[in-house]
């Protein structure tokens, strides 16, 4: 995956900047969503990006991260897709799915998979070619879930060993990324020696919840935080009573966890055009001393999470 698309950044309201939230995402030839917010499929659209999707991960069923899914649905049908779109979410994800099919009036062709996920600790839900997905229940008004995706480390040949030892690019190197010893012109070449491991890439994405020390743990050391910034510091009271995070929290969260990057989406429709938010996170970022990067998200952002 070579950038992580902001499809949409707002809240529960969208505004003329920002649409409801969707992350997409393409893992290993999969199509993959993050929430699916009303206006999705035009999202997609607009940032040129297939909208033949596999996979929807949905956090809860708020209509700001859900309005988009049956249009998918509908379209995907529409397209005679005869691929299984998989839909996972919190508690209730497989009846919502049936109330959609039962409430919009179209023929449903294809092969829907429903999974639900209701789990108080961290496990991985799924495997998606090169990635594993992991997720857990947080905080929210409704059930509600978190995501991590890490991509599996992989075996790559070392070219300043193979430069400095005068071995030229062969297929037989091939049986090195495999952790198999070969023999060049008479020598032996340990895979040990000629390989070394690329550790894979980490995404987590955290929206519509509220903080607890355990989300620390469950996002420690990822490349990249997309997590929901939706009040102002000073709205602390709100933000509890809504179970949601501030400002203040998310920086907080991520100075815990010693991510690398976090990038915040979910603001109040109340912030639009005001730098409410971005003057906060500068001083938050000096309080907390962070060492990573932040970004306040915008539609259709594309964010690199590595190599």
């Amino acid at each position: 995956m070579d950038s992580i698309v902001l499809l949409g950044t707002g809240s529960a309201v969208p505004t003329s900047s920002k649409n409801h939230p969707s992350i997409y995402l393409n893992l290993s030839g999969n199509r993959v969503l993050l929430d699916c917010g009303e206006g999705t499929q035009r999202q997609i659209r607009l940032a040129g990006l297939s909208p033949s999707i596999d996979y929807i991960f949905l956090t809860h069923w708020h209509g700001d991260h859900s309005l988009g899914v049956g249009g998918i649905i509908q379209s995907l049908n529409m397209f005679k897709s005869n691929k299984p779109l998989y839909i996972f979410g919190p508690k209730g994800t497989d009846k919502s799915v049936k109330s959609i099919l039962s409430t919009y009036k179209f023929y449903n062709r294809m092969n829907i998979v429903t999974k639900v996920i209701d789990q108080t600790r961290e496990k991985k839900i799924i495997s998606i070619g090169d990635y594993d997905i992991y997720s857990m229940n947080v905080k929210h008004s409704v059930p509600c879930v978190g995501y991590k995706i890490k991509e599996k480390d992989s075996i790559n040949i070392d070219r300043d060993f193979l430069k400095s030892h005068g071995i030229k690019p062969s297929r037989e190197l091939r049986k090195l990324k495999e952790g198999k010893d070969i023999v060049y012109n008479g020598k032996k070449v340990k895979a040990s020696e000629a390989t070394y491991v690329k550790k894979g890439r980490t995404l987590a994405y955290l929206t519509d919840l509220m903080y607890e020390k355990k989300l620390a743990k469950f996002v420690k050391d990822v490349d990249v935080l997309i997590a929901e910034c939706t009040l102002s510091s000073t709205k602390q009271k709100e933000a509890r009573a809504s179970f949601h995070l501030t400002s203040e929290d998310a920086v907080k969260l991520a100075s815990e966890a010693n991510v690398k990057s976090l990038v915040l989406i979910h603001q109040s429709q109340r912030y639009e055009g005001t730098d409410t938010i971005d003057k906060e996170v500068k001083d938050l970022c000096k309080k907390y001393k962070c060492k990573f990067s932040v970004t306040i998200g915008k539609d259709l952002d594309r964010i690199n999470w590595g190599e």
